[in-house]
């Protein structure tokens, strides 16, 4: 395994860490080659300039805009992308188990993973609702869980980085902590924010993914939906992903563009994802409010590497 000094993402082979240092990192092949790893030496000598980035990539406050990440595809011919978040851990009705096995299976498939924010539940005394009374453990000890669950991901490089959520950022309101910024620092992955833009190189191809956790209000799955597609007008992305919603549907987008270079009218998609949750509705709000049920768990995308495609399943 070959690991990327400056994401901490790894790599079964050589070329492959070097094609995203190059590509992800837009480095230079130059700047490249000198953190590229001696197979027959653990570490290397970094150059300033390469030590420079790598300290701006882990310790700086801004939020990343653009987060570039290069995943292998499998032997199938595309790479596998699982946006997971929503557990809410800490909350009686989280489905522990549930979402321990969608990390379970991305870890023995070798699927990436997005982290969609809402990881814990993080009732305070200021937050809406009992939750501070209801809630397992205290938002400490909820933060501590989490970043175990994720640590395993991100040793084996699948993890591309954490959103933070709203119950996440009620700690940050109230104390200006922001927990999502220390695990990613701790996991050494990129901190995303509430959104961020990602683009993702499998193979010879790359997808545009906006990947926000979302605010929406909206009740039903059809006013979720409209919710997304009402984002997706503002944001000319391959896919877009929100979570919040609990919520587990996909929708696509016919779109025209006038192709200037053969002067011809062509079409392409755009994937809409909402990305579920692990919030059991017994003993939850939303049965509290009586909202409908949603499917539990986390979508699937399959990003092909020989042909522009993506493949959804929820």
């Amino acid at each position: 395994m070959f690991k990327c000094s400056l994401c901490g993402a790894g790599f079964n082979r050589r070329d492959n860490l070097k094609r995203h240092l190059m590509g992800a990192e837009g480095l230079s092949e130059q700047e490249a080659e000198k953190l590229l790893p001696n197979p027959k030496q653990a570490e290397r000598k970094q150059s300033p300039k390469i030590a420079k980035l790598q300290d701006k990539k882990v310790s700086s406050k801004r939020v990343i805009r653009l987060n570039r990440v290069y995943l292998e595809p499998n032997g199938k011919g595309y790479a596998e992308l699982v946006p997971l978040g929503d557990i809410h851990y800490g909350h009686p009705a989280c489905d522990v188990d549930r979402a321990t096995r969608m990390r379970d299976y991305c870890l023995e498939k070798g699927v990436y993973v997005l982290g969609m924010g809402d990881y814990i539940e993080a009732g305070l005394r200021t937050s809406v609702g009992d939750s501070v009374y209801q809630q397992e453990l205290n938002p400490d000890s909820q933060t501590e869980w989490a970043e175990e669950f994720f640590a395993p991901l991100a040793e084996r490089g699948l993890l591309i980085g954490l959103l933070l959520g709203n119950h996440e950022g009620r700690i940050l309101k109230e104390t200006s902590i922001n927990v999502v910024r220390w695990m990613a620092k701790q996991l050494q992955v990129p901190y995303l924010g509430y959104a961020c833009w990602n683009l993702l190189y499998v193979g010879n191809q790359s997808y545009s993914v906006y990947a926000l956790h979302g605010s929406t209000g909206s009740r039903y799955v059809y006013t979720k939906l409209k919710a997304l597609v009402d984002i997706s007008h503002n944001f000319d992305a391959d896919l877009l992903m929100m979570g919040h919603v609990h919520e587990l549907d996909e929708n696509a987008i016919l779109v025209q563009r006038v192709d200037r270079s053969s002067k011809t009218i062509k079409e392409r998609k755009k994937y809409l994802l909402l990305t579920g949750s692990y919030l059991q509705y017994d003993d939850s709000y939303a049965q509290e409010k009586g909202y409908p049920m949603g499917k539990l768990g986390s979508p699937k995308v399959k990003l092909f590497s020989d042909k522009h495609d993506i493949h959804l399943s929820t």
